[in-house]
């Protein structure tokens, strides 16, 4: 029997106690583990570079850094690593700023001051989906991206099929989940969701997302009662 897998997991954040704190919170779950703590974004590229035979899955990257930023390591490591997603950690509630660290390819934004079992969810739900965003993010999401023009991109024009898929993952779906609903290969979900990917130019999962709303394909208020009820929101 195989042994269960177990994520790895890079934290960068300039206040030590907080970033020790989470690393012994985070090692308390079977399912994941600290690889990497760092202290600011630079610190945190250094290390994930000179730790290229085993990458992080994951990374909870503080806002506000010296030296570089958590905006500026966002940017870094996505050009840098793409497959590695990255959770921001901030005290700051300021829905512009929650809305551009989304749109850089963050997969999820969460409060500092979170209950642990929060913290696991929200690692997980990342780690599984791609993103994961709790009640105020789809807030956000919902009233920031509803003042937005959906002509923006309009030429670009989805088939029926990657319609399907776009919804499929708006509702969390993994590809095994997608493939077997469709009747279709994990594999051919794989590829039309690296299509959709380049075709609208979105940097991960949660930037589909985004997209899939700003450009009127889903009914807003029925997607944020629908991820209300997955995610056990209030």
């Amino acid at each position: 029997m195989d042994a269960p897998q177990v994520y790895k997991i890079a934290i960068a954040d300039d206040e030590k106690l907080f970033l020790n704190g989470l690393s012994m919170v985070i090692n308390q779950h079977p399912s994941i583990e600290t690889l990497i703590l760092a202290n600011n974004g630079q610190d945190l590229i250094q290390k994930i570079d000179n730790s290229k035979d085993i990458l992080p899955d994951l990374i909870l990257c503080d806002l506000d850094m010296p030296i570089l930023n958590g905006i500026d390591t966002t940017r870094l490591l996505n050009e840098k690593y793409p497959q590695i997603k990255i959770i921001i950690l901030s005290s700051h509630y300021d829905p512009t700023l929650i809305l551009k660290m989304l749109e850089l390819g963050a997969s999820a934004y969460m409060p500092k001051n979170e209950e642990p079992e929060v913290v696991f969810e929200t690692i997980l739900g990342v780690l599984k989906n791609g993103f994961h965003y709790n009640n105020f993010v789809l807030k956000v999401i919902r009233e920031k991206l509803n003042l937005k023009s959906k002509s923006e991109n309009s030429d670009i024009k989805l088939t029926l099929r990657e319609k399907e898929i776009l919804e499929l993952i708006c509702q969390q779906k993994t590809n095994l989940e997608i493939g077997q609903q469709l009747y279709i290969s994990k594999r051919t979900v794989e590829g039309h969701r690296k299509k959709l990917l380049d075709k609208t130019n979105s940097k991960n999962t949660a930037g589909l997302i985004i997209f899939a709303i700003q450009h009127g394909y889903f009914d807003v208020e029925l997607q944020f009662s629908q991820w209300n009820k997955l995610n056990n929101l209030n």
